[in-house]
């Protein structure tokens, strides 16, 4: 079919619910703005429905809705009108008249809205009448509690046994009560003040009077009381505090002409603030959740990801409280039950009433090899856009635990490299990247069965060894530091040595049991790239095999080839494209200066993008693009989804060739703009203790501008390190024309804007 061009298309994700969130609370409404008879809807906080039903009726009956919209993260607002109109005339949907009820018809305009906060729900419901005589009616909120676990509320979810649930009437409304002896929850609901609230038959209810063009506001405060661990009314202040400091802090874009991606990049980074879970000790606040509505938790791997990609953004703010969080909660025990040893890095941790009533594991949970390393990788990211030493010296005693369980838990056979094997019955069968039951198979399409030696696995292995040798130095340990380095370098080499398939020109998806290569071509091959471990002389032919139509689908890499009798494009794993793997593989591809095949990857991962308006769902079809004028998503997709959030920070970085040394005041950047982003300016760039505004421009040879700059920086342009297409003199060229003078610019002595080309 022929391809349908972008600017016609508009996808949208969870079409029969809306949702608005804030730290650990999540309400989530049908698509007239109450709670109730749709799966998955109601107010929730630390992953538990402190309301099930929330919506109100007049004099019995629903209101017209007319329309719905998600304003921010944090509110939905609604219209109405009541009573409707019983007959039509000739004139259209807006004749008829009469009245109902003693009512004139479309006589109460009602615009309800729902802000949430860190433990609570505001909800406003303000009816006016629109008439010249006064109207009077009742007013009454269905309500109901049931402090079901956030996933069993789910469509065809198996459900939780139910809880016992007491209701009481108070002065100001009424109570929920969870009865459990280990659940001390209470749902408190208040009233709008100045109205006389009775409660009965399951609603909140008051008689309302109002006089020609009067407005009243009839809404509620709701209230999430969690005694054993309760966020008050000025907790949730000082939350909100800290969040709207992160905000005012970040990297702003602009552009001169109006630019998607720009748009696109700044409402990701107020999502992902928006993300913070605002949870546990203060450190940790802005610790991301992994996903609205389902994933309403902290998940290590994906904050992890979300916090490294998006680091050049915040100056690695939200991965500091990630690396918080996750090093509270390192393993330090020998648990099979939740698959937890010394030094692991959690996988998840649940706050729900199952976790809590310790039904599953997942309250604490570790099977999963990629937070361990990812955990380091972050760390690395945090120091060179910070340069403190401090955020080394605070993690440096959990990163030496991981390298520790590395060595003694996570290589099963003493063979150097890692296999995964799952011991919790309720765990997942495979621990890599691709965690799903059926993730990993051979050519044939049969399941590969479990331990594995997964490709990424052993990359982020050693990216984390070429970091942790980078600490050493830092920690005045050289020796240390060079035995490290010397270790990822004998690592690289078994590597290239044992993983690669020659004939077929990739990377194998791993090692099964018995130490024979998974010859399968996957994304996971690509993520080598990333963290280093590809060897020069195997990565220009790894490119080409990714780039085959078994793999490209014109949006992304695949996670499998399509040629693979398993592929699926619709799978989770088997076959769909997951846009934050291909921001990973972009920022890879520079990184070997493969730039033509990176701007062709950032193409489509943009082109996705502005498919779903900036919120590309966690994974989408595996179609390719001339299959289908959109590819579709995985059922029950998140979005957003913290770390495709972060898919474009990462993207921006990676175009831009940004890379910081705060510990030496520098920047380096080699800027290959596409013809969709000729022009974009960072604003509140911060590099260590330095602040700069820089404007990038050009198609081709792209330049840099410093537009304004606070303290001492170094910009200097400079292709990566481990570029296969630069040599020598072109790094020597770079200096000549680009790095001599620094430019230091302070606040009291402002420069004119020198222009780096």
């Amino acid at each position: 079919m022929a391809l349908v061009p972008i600017e016609h298309v508009r996808a949208s994700n969870q079409p029969g619910i809306r949702y608005a969130w804030c730290g650990p609370a999540l309400l989530v409404t049908n698509t007239e703005g109450g709670c109730g008879g749709v799966p998955l809807t109601g107010f929730f906080f630390r992953e538990t429905r402190f309301l099930c039903e929330m919506h109100f009726r007049i004099n019995g009956e629903a209101a017209l809705s007319g329309s719905i919209a998600e304003v921010d993260s944090r509110r939905i607002e609604s219209s109405y009108l009541y009573p409707p109109v019983d007959e039509f005339g000739g004139g259209g949907s807006g004749s008829g008249g009469g009245e109902h009820g003693g009512i004139p018809t479309r006589a109460v305009e009602l615009r309800l809205v729902h802000e949430g906060r860190p433990a609570s729900l505001r909800t406003s419901l303000v009816a006016t009448n629109r008439t010249t005589d006064p109207v009077e009616f009742e007013l009454a909120w269905t309500l109901a509690a049931d402090f079901a676990e956030l996933g069993t509320t789910q469509p065809r979810a198996t459900p939780a046994p139910d809880l016992q649930v007491q209701s009481e009437a108070t002065d100001w409304g009424v109570l929920f009560r969870c009865l459990h002896p280990e659940l001390p929850l209470e749902t408190e609901v208040r009233g709008a003040e100045g109205l006389a609230w009775r409660w009965s038959d399951g609603a909140l209810r008051t008689q309302v009077r109002l006089g020609p063009q009067e407005s009243r506001d009839l809404g509620l405060r709701t209230r999430a009381v969690d005694r054993a661990d309760p966020i008050d009314e000025a907790g949730e202040e000082r939350r909100m505090r800290v969040l709207d400091e992160w905000f005012g802090s970040v990297i702003t874009l602009w552009a001169a002409a109006e630019t998607p991606l720009v748009e696109f990049s700044n409402n990701a980074i107020r999502d992902l603030g928006s993300l913070a879970l605002l949870d546990g000790p203060e450190d940790e606040w802005l610790a991301p959740a992994a996903g609205i509505p389902v994933y309403h938790a902290l998940f290590g791997r994906d904050a992890l990801t979300t916090g490294w990609q998006a680091a050049t953004f915040d100056q690695g703010r939200q991965i500091r409280a990630v690396l918080a969080a996750l090093r509270r909660m390192q393993g330090t025990e020998v648990n099979p039950a939740r698959d937890e040893e010394p030094g692991r890095i959690i996988q998840q941790h649940r706050r729900g009433p199952q976790a809590r009533l310790g039904q599953t594991p997942f309250g604490r949970y570790y099977a999963d090899y990629a937070s361990p390393f990812m955990f380091i990788i972050g760390l690395g990211q945090l120091y060179a856009w910070s340069g403190r030493e401090e955020d080394v010296r605070h993690n440096w005693d959990a990163a030496r635990r991981i390298l520790d369980w590395a060595r003694e838990y996570g290589d099963r056979d003493g063979d150097g490299y890692l296999e995964y094997l799952t011991q919790a019955e309720q765990g997942p069968a495979h621990q890599g990247w691709k965690d799903s039951n059926d993730a990993v198979v051979y050519a044939d399409g049969r399941q590969v069965q479990p331990p594995v030696a997964v490709c990424e696995i052993q990359g982020y292995y050693h990216a984390a060894l070429q970091f942790m040798a980078a600490f050493s130095v830092v920690m005045g340990e050289r020796e240390n530091a060079r035995a490290l380095w010397s270790e990822a370098g004998e690592l690289k080499a078994r590597f290239n040595r044992d993983f690669w398939v020659d004939e077929e020109g990739y990377v194998a998806f791993g090692l099964d049991a018995k130490k024979r290569p998974i010859r399968v071509l996957t994304s996971n091959a690509a993520q080598c790239l990333t963290t280093g471990i590809v060897s020069d002389e195997h990565a220009p032919r790894l490119v080409r095999s990714l780039f085959e139509p078994g793999l490209w689908s014109g949006w992304g890499l695949r996670t499998l080839d399509r040629n693979n009798p398993a592929y699926n494009p619709l799978s989770y794993h088997l076959g769909s494209v997951w846009p934050v793997e291909n921001g990973t593989v972009i920022f890879g591809l520079r990184r070997y200066g493969f730039d033509d095949r990176a701007l062709e990857l950032a193409r489509g991962i943009y082109d996705l993008a502005r498919v779903w308006g900036g919120r590309t769902p966690e994974c989408v079809g595996g179609y390719a693009r001339e299959e289908m004028g959109y590819p579709g998503s995985y059922p029950r997709a998140n979005a957003p989804q913290a770390w495709n959030q972060s898919t474009l920070p990462i993207l921006v970085q990676s175009l831009l060739g940004m890379r910081a040394v705060a510990a030496l005041h520098t920047l380096a950047v080699d800027p290959v703009l596409p013809v969709w982003l000729p022009d974009v300016t960072l604003r509140n760039l911060r590099v260590g203790e330095a602040r700069v505004s820089l404007r990038f421009h050009g198609e081709g040879e792209s330049h840099v501008e410093v537009l304004e700059q606070e303290g001492t920086l170094h910009l200097i342009r400079q292709p990566p390190l481990d570029s296969l297409s630069v040599g020598v003199w072109d790094r020597l060229g770079a200096l000549v024309k680009d790095v001599l003078p620094f430019w230091r610019r302070t606040r009291e002595s402002p420069l004119s804007s020198p222009r780096c080309s």
